[in-house]
């Protein structure tokens, strides 16, 4: 008979943060069946997102580790998804094109995309679905024209990730088909940016060097679907929940009206408070330790919940409570990791994130649900970004 533990989340997700049992660390069971530690505290996150004995795990069968499990076979280089000096020298050579500094280059032309597209929304005229609108297309466009990919083929972007990052939706064999098509894609992308380099990233990668130490082909392939992969769901899904938050506070979302400037402020303090999915990545332990009075056992999973991490009364006062005016709202810890996998592209997807909700606000000034919003429907079947299913909007 299996372990009586209960699961994690204990009700459906709907936007709302699931009841937790007190205490820092607990032990859940997922929907897919396996158990592991549930890491709840400020501290405690803290300590197990940069934890030596804590991995990433590409071994597992457990579905919320999305395309990831998938793609161990096909990883042979440095990748970001391991652990070890190698991933160190890997970051700090593609770490390069996506300083703050080169992303704040970006912010004018992610500025234009935005406002292209709420053109053709507004073209369209109410009610319209936010998602398919803006949050989507949105940091779809920006990635592909950062590697340099051709407008045409972002439709065939969207349709591989879209099969990759669907836990129930696409068959392991579905993944596995949709991950080797990007990944042929985008040897035949660099291969063309090896003979005619531009501003894109395939081309800044390629000319990465540290002393002797170069970035391979398949290397930066794997870069190239980390990018894609990781930041075209997970920032649309952050778009969406931002734009939810703002519309459950009314009264947030008129101060943000009244005073624009506090856009980067407000993002940040959405993203802490506002959940887009109820998990995170899943943590492997390679031999016992101690962490908050239980010992975790080689080979347990430990999730670390970054949202509850952000809501700790301890670190946050009144940290389920939304306030855009918050002091210190942009130092929100956890939102894109921590320590040694700390998201190369936090700065882009910040970025992206920020001129979406900006632009948005700026554009629509009677912006309102066209639904009641507690109707809404949320993803549990995507990882990493989660998310609503739609968000339909008038103005």
């Amino acid at each position: 008979m299996s372990e009586q533990i209960p699961s994690y989340p204990a009700c459906p997700f709907s936007g709302e943060p699931p009841p937790l049992p007190p205490g820092p660390v607990f032990r859940a069971r997922l929907p897919g069946g396996d158990p592991v530690w549930v890491i709840t505290g400020y501290d405690e996150v803290r300590t197990a997102l940069n934890h030596p004995f804590l991995g990433r795990d590409l071994t597992t069968d457990d579905p919320h580790m999305g395309a990831e499990a998938a793609m161990a076979g096909a990883l042979r280089d440095r990748t970001l998804l391991l652990d070890g000096p190698p991933h160190a020298q890997l970051r700090r050579l593609a770490g390069r094109p996506l300083t703050p500094v080169r992303v704040a280059e970006l912010r004018p032309g992610i500025r234009r995309l935005a406002d292209g597209l709420l053109d053709d929304m507004a073209e369209a005229g109410p009610p319209e679905d936010l998602l398919a609108r803006l949050a989507f297309p949105l940091p779809l466009a920006v990635l592909c024209a950062l590697l340099g990919v051709p407008e045409r083929d972002g439709a065939a972007f969207r349709q591989w990730a879209d099969r990759m990052t669907a836990i129930d939706a696409a068959t392991r064999d579905e993944t596995l088909a949709a991950l080797h098509t990007m990944f042929t894609y985008l040897t035949e992308r660099l291969e063309e940016k090896r003979t005619r380099p531009g501003q894109d990233l395939l081309s800044a990668w390629l000319a990465a060097q540290e002393e002797d130490d170069r970035l391979t082909d398949n290397e930066i392939v794997q870069l190239a679907f980390s990018v894609l992969f990781a930041g075209y769901e997970s920032t649309a899904a952050a778009i969406g929940a931002c734009v939810y938050g703002l519309l459950r506070h009314p009264e947030q979302l008129e101060a943000l009206r009244a005073s624009p400037e506090l856009a980067p402020n407000a993002v940040r303090e959405l993203m802490r408070t506002q959940l887009a999915t109820p998990y995170y990545r899943v943590l492997r332990a390679r031999r016992d330790f101690p962490l908050a009075g239980v010992t975790i056992e080689r080979g347990d999973g430990v999730m670390p919940l970054t949202w509850a991490a952000q809501r700790d009364p301890g670190r946050f006062p009144s940290g389920d409570v939304l306030d855009i005016r918050r002091a210190g709202a942009g130092v929100a810890d956890f939102v894109f990791g921590y320590g040694r996998h700390a998201c190369l592209g936090a700065a882009l997807a910040t970025t992206m994130v920020e001129v979406a909700v900006a632009t948005l606000v700026r554009r629509f000034p009677t912006l309102r649900p066209a639904v009641p919003l507690e109707t809404l429907a949320w993803h549990t079947d995507r990882f990493p970004g989660g998310g609503l299913r739609e968000l339909p909007v008038r103005w």
